[in-house]
């Protein structure tokens, strides 16, 4: 008779974003980014992910992100080395009060990879995400080294959108021309007028660009115009990747934008954002806009970060200077500077964004 292999997971009683229990690595690395570690235990932790990453195989999964939300199981028994080293790292959460369990399975879920040391499952079961224990930062992990992570003071990236992570095809006042002819560089100078305060959550933008459209002798209903100049947006593949490689290196990555709530809907519902990026900040939530301070405050609170551990990427000088003057980092960039220039900026401030990166 076949014996059912039994498979251990050492692991966090907090469920992360994938709806399971998070790993012992990765929760060590939770109260890294957090900066709880004593620098003995950060350089344990290095060192004892360093010698795993040297010795287990790189599952596959992780290449797209782990867009499956596959998790590892070590095969048993395990290694004597491997597990004097766990424990090691059970010893650091236990040293900050983070519970942990020791869980074992014949099957803990869908097989989707195998080596000789470790399987990757996709669980049966996921659940909501748990509160984080004090002290804790929960945000993606990569499979590779963290040195370079951690040689920075900048634990996380947040990323404006138009003209950095996407552009509008033609720009604006063409988009605009087939409704307003001539005139539509002064239909769009108005349009932008009224928007503002609804950028800030004051107001909804429909009814006033209504406005701005019978002002300006345009018969089209304001949902078609609003979907055709609005709602035209190109994502930037090659900033999209910048994005997916600082994600894998172990930074978190957030999106930072001024938004109407109807084009903030579209871009988190219509194109996807709010599934690649780890918190969204559009300013009709957030109560303000940029370059207001008060947006770049409300953006670390949400994410969980202090300022100063976040860098901010965005093509206009006065919303550099609004982030600065709350505290982060900041660098203006937009997408005609190239690809190479922003990893060049992004390096700046010891932050790898390189990975797999094509410098298109």
């Amino acid at each position: 008779m076949r014996t059912e292999e039994t498979y251990v997971r050492v692991q966090a009683t907090y469920r992360g974003r994938l709806g399971v229990e998070v790993g012992v690595f990765v929760a060590v690395d939770h109260l890294r980014r957090a900066g709880v570690l004593s620098p003995d235990q950060e350089a344990e932790y290095l060192d004892v992910d360093d010698w795993f990453t040297a010795r287990l195989p790189n599952p596959g999964f992780y290449a797209d992100g782990n867009t499956v939300g596959a998790v590892t199981w070590f095969r048993t028994p395990v290694p004597a080395a491997m597990q004097e080293r766990v424990d090691r790292m059970c010893a650091i959460l236990a040293a900050h009060g983070v519970a942990h369990d020791v869980v074992r399975s014949t099957d803990p879920g869908t097989r989707v990879y195998e080596d000789a040391f470790q399987v990757g499952v996709v669980p049966h079961v996921r659940h909501e995400p748990t509160p984080l224990p004090e002290g804790v930062v929960l945000a993606p992990t990569t499979a590779g080294s963290k040195r370079s992570v951690a040689a920075s003071p900048i634990r996380h990236v947040m990323f404006d959108a138009d003209d950095v992570l996407q552009v509008v095809p033609g720009g604006w006042e063409a988009l605009v021309e087939p409704f307003a002819g001539d005139r539509a560089p002064e239909l769009w100078t108005r349009a932008v007028a009224v928007e503002r305060p609804t950028l800030a959550g004051d107001g909804d933008f429909l009814p006033l660009l209504a406005a701005v459209l019978a002002e300006f002798g345009v018969p089209e209903p304001v949902e078609e115009v609003f979907e055709a100049v609005c709602c035209r947006i190109d994502p930037v593949a090659a900033s999209f990747a910048v994005v997916d490689a600082l994600r894998r290196n172990g930074y978190g990555v957030h999106l930072g934008t001024n938004q109407d709530r109807h084009r903030a809907a579209y871009m988190r519902d219509g194109l996807g954002y709010d599934a690649l990026f780890d918190v969204s900040c559009y300013s009709h939530d957030l109560g303000a806009a940029k370059p207001d301070p008060a947006f770049f405050v409300e953006a670390a609170r949400r994410i969980g970060a202090d300022p100063s551990a976040i860098l901010f990427v965005d093509d206009r000088q006065d919303n550099v200077a609004g982030a600065r003057a709350a505290g982060l980092a900041a660098v203006c960039w937009t997408v005609d500077d190239g690809h190479a220039a922003l990893l060049d900026l992004l390096a700046g401030h010891g932050v790898d964004g390189s990975r797999t990166v094509a410098t298109a």
